[in-house]
């Protein structure tokens, strides 16, 4: 199978994003159905690696090349079958007790959130979760993972137990998961954030400013990543689209850096995607996100990124305060334009004070 043709820069930017009306992002926005199992199994046996252990057997796969394919991932994955308890949270973690996990709350919907401390922890849980076991590259800068579309075979076996229970029979199990699915996509799959704790991007705290100290901006990094990962799932959940994109990561790094610091600047967000004078260095964040990108047309995204950072950094003033839009409403309003759109020199937020998005 041939991979397929690089996409043309207009390609590229053409935004996924379906335009959504404003009551579809009213504050506390429903949790999915997964987020109530996970509490629960929270509240009976805690945030430790070993509970995230057993809420999660793709841990117990090796990561290796076609592990996706292999006898261990059919079995306990697609075909559910329950693990033997063979392996245990110091056999996956190189540091067990620097792994935590908790639900945290968000106007998009609660979600898990995964704390990894060791390096070597993250990467696990990044290729066992969001790769399928395969040995994917992890970018030197990356730390932080919003992950969708998770199979979840021990939520899945718990329900057919109870569907069986009730008296119902296992030929209907098959059209009584598409009746769950079609209600809520996660009614057998998860959703959730992986975080490592780090200077986001590789920042420097001097780059950031003076407030800051090492222990200061990578706490405050920890912060800008949630609000970070969370802003994908938001547009993924309410305007049905999450990519590995630069259009993404504009819209998640202007509410992060808000979140964070209380301002969005144009060059702490081009440094954090790797862009320094004009250049993309060899470990960029921004690789991660232009991999369908023909790699000619990478100068070219470069410019338009620099326009739009300047121009969302001037329109983002005072947008953080106290008194601003909610965050939903926030990012809804961004993501109405596409990245040619935010870099012409007369865009604005028109509706950043919570006017009509359809005035001028």
């Amino acid at each position: 199978m041939t991979d397929p043709a690089p996409q043309s820069l207009d390609d590229y930017l053409k935004s996924r994003f379906v335009p959504t009306d404003p009551p579809g992002f009213d504050a506390d926005h429903p949790d999915e159905a997964h987020v109530d199992w996970w509490r629960d199994h929270h509240d009976r046996h805690g945030g430790s690696a070993s509970s995230l252990l057993a809420a999660l057997p793709q841990f117990e796969i090796e990561i290796a090349e076609s592990a996706s394919a292999s006898d261990d991932y059919a079995r306990l994955v697609r075909r559910m079958e329950p693990s033997d308890g063979s392996v245990d949270a110091t056999s996956v973690f190189a540091d067990p007790n620097g792994v935590s996990w908790r639900i945290e709350a968000h106007p998009a919907g609660a979600l898990p959130v995964v704390v990894l401390e060791a390096r070597e922890d993250f990467e696990r849980a990044y290729r066992a979760l969001g790769a399928r076991c395969e040995p994917v590259p992890v970018g030197r800068n990356v730390h932080a993972l919003y992950v969708s579309g998770l199979p979840s075979p021990v939520r899945a076996r718990a329900a057919r137990s109870t569907f069986l229970a009730s008296g119902n029979e296992s030929a209907d199990w098959a059209a009584e998961m598409q009746r769950r699915r079609a209600v809520d996509a996660t009614s057998f799959h998860d959703r959730l954030i992986l975080l490592h704790p780090a200077p986001y991007a590789g920042l420097a705290p001097s780059e950031v400013g003076a407030e800051f100290d090492v222990v200061t901006w990578t706490a405050a990094s920890m912060r800008l990543r949630l609000e970070h990962e969370f802003t994908h799932h938001a547009t993924a959940r309410l305007l049905g689209s999450f990519r590995l994109h630069v259009h993404d990561e504009v819209i998640a790094d202007l509410m992060g850096f808000g979140a964070a610091i209380g301002r969005f600047e144009a060059d702490l967000f081009l440094k954090g995607l790797g862009i320094r004078n004009r250049e993309v260095t060899s470990d960029a964040r921004l690789w991660t996100y232009v991999q369908t990108l023909d790699r000619s047309a990478v100068p070219a995204l470069v410019e338009l990124l620099e326009a739009v950072a300047g121009n969302l950094e001037r329109a983002a003033e005072g947008l953080f305060a106290e008194n601003g839009p909610d965050r939903l409403r926030l990012i809804r309003e961004i993501a109405r334009y596409d990245l040619p759109t935010m870099a012409t020199p007369s865009w604005s937020i028109s509706g950043r004070h919570d006017e009509n998005p359809d005035e001028p």
